[in-house]
């Protein structure tokens, strides 16, 4: 006789356990049909009329584990949805007859110990050495293992794939002894699948079923792994960092061209100096807690610590000249505040001539997101959508070019498409 099945994945046990026959009431007339379950089901009732809708919860749940649910009835059509505290649930309608249902489980956590060889030995020790002893994850069981550039420095940094309760992706940084996770808990797991044009590739996979899965590139966006579906732009060569860079510019930046080398100096500072500090902090960031810092030179000291990130003046002055093509960049500069001024005060130092900016604790409402990318010689065509939590704002282009300059790449202009 023909079996329906439903697979799905977890752990379970396989020992049949069948109930005794339940005794209806003599005064109902209503004939009623047994329900008989594996070990590891739970259902309300133990026997349905004819027609009756039949609900079975199963909760013995892992990761590591593929389940296969069916009956030995052909005209029984099961379905499936999932409870976060009760577990996978299982429905049918109560034929004429009794029914059985089943579960059987196969492990089917994967190694692959042949990715292991590309990595050096004393790097390896060192990964293993971090993962076990400040990840978070100690004791997780390697899975795969590369050798890939997440951090953009031009060093090879450590990535695997590591179980625990679920699969979870850590990358290490030799040279700067420093580690991030991909971890999903108990909602997700995620897997290196491999290496393909450049790109480290991520599947995460929905541990409800409720999601189909997802691959995509993974990169490091401001210390946090994410996984970029979309990776057209990716693979033209450009870094998420440089996408991030200019999408920034997109979203702060009025439209023009840099040609006449007074691009950002012809518009309002307030815009501008916000958009340089983000944009320089993506390649370069110090981040620091001042537990005194003051509004106004006369009021008195905040309360609280206040966030502040920092970095040179030579590094603002070379992004202006070198990315933005600005001749006069002292004298665009020179608006600088020279004090803290309050949430996004952006200011200059010059006891250690270094630029300060006050992150601020409400949060940036506008986004963007890169939707196409051409590409013609050495000059790129990067199409943004910026958009507010109520809808899209406007569409821009954004036109640049390969540069030697240390970010690699210079804007030549700005043309904002469609506005809403």
């Amino acid at each position: 006789m023909l079996s329906l099945m439903l697979i799905f994945s977890g752990c379970g046990k396989d020992v049949a356990e069948q109930p005794e026959p339940v005794v209806e009431d003599e005064q109902d007339d209503t004939v009623k049909y047994q329900l008989i379950l594996d070990y590891g089901f739970e259902s309300k009732k133990t026997s349905y009329a004819e027609g009756d809708k039949v609900k079975v919860y199963y909760n013995i749940i892992a990761t590591d584990t593929d389940y296969s649910f069916y009956t030995d009835s052909e005209d029984v059509e099961l379905k499936r949805d999932y409870d976060d505290k009760k577990g996978f649930v299982i429905s049918f309608i109560m034929p004429a007859h009794d029914v059985a249902l089943h579960v059987d489980s196969v492990n089917s956590m994967e190694y692959h110990p042949q990715t292991f060889n590309d990595v050096p030995d004393e790097a390896m020790n060192e990964f293993f050495d971090y993962v076990d002893n400040k990840s978070g994850f100690s004791g997780a069981m390697p899975v795969n293992i590369c050798m890939f550039d997440m951090t953009e420095d031009g060093y090879e940094d450590i990535c695997g794939t590591f179980y625990t309760d679920s699969y979870v992706v850590i990358v290490y940084d030799p040279a700067e002894r420093h580690g991030y996770a991909l971890d999903g808990g108990k909602y997700y797991d995620f897997m290196i699948d491999g290496i393909e044009d450049g790109l480290l590739l991520v599947t995460r996979t929905d541990l409800s079923y409720e999601e189909e899965d997802v691959t995509g590139a993974l990169v490091l966006s401001h210390d946090w792994l994410v996984i970029i579906e979309d990776t057209e732009a990716l693979k033209m060569g450009l870094s998420y960092k440089t996408i991030c860079m200019f999408g920034l510019c997109a979203k702060e930046l009025l439209p023009g061209d840099t040609s006449g080398g007074d691009y950002l100096s012809s518009m309002d500072f307030y815009n501008v100096r916000v958009m340089l500090f983000s944009v320089s902090c993506i390649f370069y960031e110090t981040e620091m807690y001042e537990e005194h810092v003051s509004y106004e030179p006369d009021s008195e000291p905040e309360a609280v610590p206040v966030y502040l990130v920092k970095m040179p003046y030579d590094e603002w002055k070379y992004l202006v000249e070198e990315v933005f093509m600005e001749e006069d960049a002292e004298n665009l500069l020179a608006n600088l505040d020279d004090s803290y001024h309050g949430e996004y005060s952006v200011y200059y130092n010059p006891d250690d001539d270094c630029i300060y900016l006050e992150m601020g604790m409400i949060g940036d409402v506008v986004e963007w997101e890169i939707t196409d990318v051409s590409k013609e010689g050495h000059r790129y065509v990067l199409t943004y959508d910026v958009l507010a939590p109520d809808g899209l704002l406007w569409t821009a282009d954004v036109t640049i070019e390969e540069s030697d300059n240390t970010y690699g790449y210079r804007l030549i202009s700005i043309e904002i498409t469609d506005a809403y």
